[in-house]
This record gives structure tokens, C-alpha cells and sequence, in this order.
């Protein structure tokens, strides 16, 4: 997590509250160590947020603290509304709670509430059963985990990968699953509904992360290159 996405979620976690929290508290929250939250603290302090408390006792936010709401424009509102409706439709069952959790707090949050229930739909006429895999993969994608799949292709051939994977990737009808395949020595897309199991396999790749992630979009660049040459 960036140091300023950390302190943004620090005040919002102040705000709830009109008692201390503890920089414990906070850094087993945040997964941290109390000394990151106590620089954190300070770094809060030198940008004028009235940070109330010490270390060994706990923090608040003093008065006069108040955040602004969030203004959106009708097309910004339009966009956020296609888009979490999109994941309540095409993403697995945690995304789909957490994108309705987050059209709720824009509601409460919003100058123009009604705006959000502008008449825009994204219906779902299929249905995914490879839904609960994704949540898995995502997890492996942010805590850049090695998994073991067992994959089934088109031909009906059963392999099994080991993969670093990368990225989710969402098409109309498709999901595929961007990865590193140890088998291949190469980047490879996996259709998430063909992949019939999938293991974390006790290894993370974290320091080869942004290499292979950046690796993966320039194979990307030039398969599209191929492609307009042989078009």
C-alpha cells in the first residue's frame, strides 16, 4: 500500500471514531509496523491535519477537521454508475458486494443523490459459474502469489501450469487470467472458466511483480503490432 493511500485510510479510520486509537491498532489494521504509523503520524501533523494524541496513549482528530464531499458532475456520476454496475454484473461475488457498498457511500456522500438512480442498466443474461475462481486469482494478483492450476484448453487436454499471474482481464463474454506460465517460459492468457482448480503453491513473486507486469503489457503491444501487419 502507497504511503498516500495509507493516510488517506488512517483519517477516514480517525474520523469514525471519538475515542484513541492506538498506533497498534492502527499499523495491525493497516499491516504495518507502529513505526510507520507514527511517521505516518507526523506526516499528518506537517500537512495541517489536526491530529490529536501521542505515541502510548493513542490518536484522534481534533475539531475543526472536515473533509469535503464529494462533487460529482452528471457525466462523472454516469461513468461511476456504469462501472460498478458493470462489476456487479461480470465480477465475483466479493466485488459485486463491495461495488454496491461503494454506490451506497456515493449516495450518502453525494450533494446529488439522485442522480445516481439515472436509468442506466447493464442486465446479465448468462451466467458465470467460474465467479467464485476469480475471487481466488484476485487475491493471488495482489499479493503476487505463485499458484498451481490445473487447466483444461479447447482440445480438452488437461495440464498443469505453475503461473505467476498478472492481471484479470475482462471481455464481453470471456475472462481470461494474465500470467507468467513456468511451463511455457512465456506470458500466457488462461480462460478463468477452464481453469478447474487452482493452489496456492506457498511462493510469492513480489520482487519480479512490476518486471513481469511490465513485460506483459510490451508482449501485449507487440501482438497487436503483429496483428495490424497481417491485416
Amino acid at each position: 500500500m502507497k504511503k498516500t493511500e495509507r493516510l488517506f485510510r488512517i483519517i477516514d479510520r480517525l474520523r469514525g471514531h471519538n475515542k484513541a486509537v492506538t498506533a497498534e491498532t492502527l499499523a495491525a489494521e493497516l499491516g504495518v509496523s507502529v513505526r510507520t504509523i507514527y511517521r505516518d503520524m507526523k506526516a499528518l501533523e506537517n500537512q495541517a491535519i489536526p491530529v490529536q494524541g501521542e505515541a502510548g496513549v493513542g490518536y484522534m482528530l481534533g475539531p475543526g477537521f472536515d473533509a469535503p464531499p464529494l462533487a460529482f458532475d452528471n457525466d462523472e456520476l454516469d461513468a461511476l454508475v456504469i462501472g460498478l454496475r458493470l462489476v456487479q454484473r461480470d465480477a465475483d461475488p466479493i466485488l459485486k458486494g463491495a461495488a454496491l457498498s461503494a454506490l451506497e457511500k456515493i449516495r450518502v456522500t453525494s450533494k446529488s443523490p439522485e442522480l445516481l438512480d439515472t436509468p442506466i442498466y447493464a442486465p446479465d443474461f448468462g451466467r458465470h459459474e467460474h465467479l467464485h475462481m476469480m475471487s481466488t486469482l484476485r487475491v493471488a494478483i495482489r499479493n503476487a502469489t505463485v499458484m498451481t492450476v490445473e487447466y483444461e484448453a479447447l482440445s480438452g487436454e488437461h495440464t498443469l501450469r505453475t503461473i505467476k499471474p498478472l492481471a484479470l482481464i475482462f471481455f464481453p463474454r470471456t475472462h481470461l487470467l494474465a500470467t507468467w506460465c513456468h511451463l511455457r517460459k512465456d506470458y500466457r492468457n488462461f480462460r478463468i472458466d477452464r481453469i478447474i482448480s487452482c493452489i496456492d503453491s506457498g511462493e510469492n513473486f513480489t520482487k519480479e511483480k512490476t518486471r513481469l507486469l511490465r513485460g506483459y503489457h510490451a508482449h501485449v503491444k507487440r501482438e497487436i503490432d503483429r496483428h495490424k501487419d497481417n491485416s
